[in-house]
This record gives structure tokens, sequence and C-alpha cells, in this order.
């Protein structure tokens, strides 16, 4: 990483921050190609993020094609060229998405944007492929509080759908998730709301009502309601999470459901809304509730079959507990927890 010394570069001809299109002060010099910066901040986010795995496929790139050869080379090289960049726009996606699901929106923002970039290369302005770089700019923002911005990305993609009546279910309702919790920050309860039950309903078109990523829909309009005071309202969404998940597990244990479904779940998300619906649960109800002993139960099952028993065993511990003083110890339930306990210690 070096200094970028602006005399060896006419005015006009200044290069542009990669990650943040303002004039590059810093150089980043790679065996395949020399990266601008604005700050050293920015290049080490950038190469963390996405450069480091993308440097060696994009010096290619965006080296000068060459305008000698026959016709049938040129169309050659322009399918090869194409071909490269769709699978740079899954890479790009995929390594955003992953930052993402971290929450670690710094990260995820250099592999957004390059993705987005591609996109536009491959497809133009208007095409349905540039929803999903637009999606996960938008969630970078929301999550880093950026309500303007997430906006104008939501926006953007809302308009690509619009002109694209064949969209897929699934990124309506991405869609509608996230103005759902952009409008939520905002304090427009209502219209997140709208968006929430647009979210739900266009992913059970594919999936179904009872799906486990629904679910996270229905945590949503939990967490708007909690925030309006309807604790009610709040704590029926999410027993429904609760119900959801414990359903989907215990189908597992007697082999009914797919365990593949939790390779496309974001299980690390789940563990998360599950603890936060626990926890209000324990604040609200009392944590020897049962709904809060049901809440610690679905956690310990869904890391029964994640992270492992040695990180379920203190839930499922601490859940019979509840159970047996809330139920009894000779109720179906309270026996339920106490067999899959036993399994796990034996």
């Amino acid at each position: 990483m070096e200094k970028l010394n602006a005399l060896t570069f006419a005015k006009s001809r200044r290069p542009v921050c990669e990650l943040t299109g303002r004039v590059a002060t810093i150089q980043l010099v790679t065996p395949f190609l020399t990266l601008y910066y604005s700050t050293r901040e920015a290049a080490e986010v950038s190469w963390e993020g996405i450069m480091h795995k993308l440097c060696p496929l994009l010096g290619p790139i965006r080296s000068a094609p060459a305008s000698t050869g026959s016709q049938e080379e040129r169309e050659r090289r322009k399918k090869t060229l194409h071909i490269s960049l769709r699978a740079l726009i899954d890479l790009t996606q995929t390594e955003a998405t992953k930052y993402l699901d971290k929450r670690q929106y710094d990260l995820a923002l250099p592999g957004a944007l390059q993705a987005l970039q591609f996109a536009k290369t491959v497809n133009g302005e208007d095409h349905i492929d540039l929803v999903g770089p637009f999606l996960i700019l938008a969630e970078v923002n929301l999550g880093t509080g950026g309500l303007t911005q997430a906006e104008n990305y939501l926006s953007r993609a809302n308009w690509i759908i619009l002109k694209n009546p064949a969209a897929s279910n699934v990124l309506r309702s991405k869609l509608h998730r996230n103005f759902g919790k952009l409008f939520a920050l905002k304090g427009n309860y209502s219209e997140a709301l709208r968006h929430m039950a647009n979210d739900i309903y266009y992913l059970s078109l594919d999936l179904g009502p009872e799906n486990v990523q629904t679910a996270v829909g229905y945590f949503n309009m939990g967490n708007v309601f909690i925030a309006q005071s309807q604790l009610e309202k709040g704590l029926a969404f999410y027993d429904k999470v609760v119900d959801i998940w414990y359903k989907y597990l215990a189908d597992i244990r007697s082999e009914v459901a797919e365990k593949a479904v939790l390779e496309t779940a974001n299980t690390t998300e789940a563990i998360g809304i599950l603890r936060s619906i626990l926890e209000t649960k324990q604040r609200s109800l009392g944590p020897d509730h049962i709904a809060s002993g049901e809440a610690l139960y679905t956690i310990g099952l869904l890391k029964l079959f994640t992270v492992g028993k040695d990180n379920a065993i203190t839930d499922i511990e601490e859940a019979l507990k509840i159970y047996t003083k809330a139920l009894g110890p000779e109720h179906p339930s309270t026996q339920d927890v106490s067999n899959v306990l036993s399994s796990v210690t034996d």
C-alpha cells in the first residue's frame, strides 16, 4: 500500500476510490493490478471484504481488450468475458451475503458494490439481476443507519421489479422485508407492518406460511408491535416463531422433516431471533413461565442440530427445570424434554 503521487496523473484522469468514488490518495499494488482508494481504511476494508479473492480474476478483465483479430475471435473474447463476469457476480454476492449474515456491514459493502458494477456491465441498468446487489446494499445501509441511502437502493430495486412482472416471489419478499425494516427504523409502523405482511405473503407462496424462513417475517412484525407497546400482539407473533421452529425441529427428530432446510436457513440469525424472543418473554412473563421454557428448549434443539450437543445441553437443562416447575415432572412435554436431555448426556 502506497501513497498516490497525484502528479503522475492528469487532473482530469485522477483515479477514484474503488469503495467510495472519491478522489484516490492511496494505491494498493498487487501482482495482478493496481487498486486506488481514498483512504488507507477504505483500502483495508475493500481488500478484506472482497479484493483478496477478486484481484487474480479482475486483472485480465480490466486489461484493455485486443482490437485485433477476426470478427469470430472478437465475438469469442466477448462471450468469454460475459461468462467470467457472470461468475464474478455470483462470487461477489456470495461474499457480501456472508458478511451481511454476520452483521459485518463494512466488509459486506465492497462485494455488494462490485456485484452491482458487474451486473450493470453484463445486463445494463434495469435488469432484474441488479435487484440482488441493490437489496444487499440496502441492508448494509440499514445496518449502519444510512436510512436515506437504503431507501434509494430499495426504490431502485422496486422500480426494476415493477418493470419485471416475472420477478420471483423470493425477491419480492426480500424487497418488502427491507422496506419493512426501513419504515420501522423511521418510526412509520403502519407502513412497516404493511410491508412485513407482504414479505410473509410472497415467501409463503413459495415456501409456505409455516416455513422456518417465513418465521423471520413473523419475528419482524412482533418487533414492531413491541415497539408500539402492544405487548400481547407482539408476544403472539413471537409464539408463532417459536412454534414454527419447534415443530420443524421435532419433525427432524422423527425424521419427517428434511435436515437440508437448515442449510438454506440462516441458523445463526435464527438462534439470535429465538434468544431475543426468550429475553422478551423472561422480562414480560418471568423466567419461570412455560413460554420462556418453550423458547429456551427450542434454542437448545436448534443448537443440537447445528452447533453440537455440548452447546445445547445447558439450554435444555434450564428448559427442563422450567417445564418441571410449571407442568410437573410427569407431564408429556416435561418427559419429552427429559428424554432429549438424557439422549444427549448419555
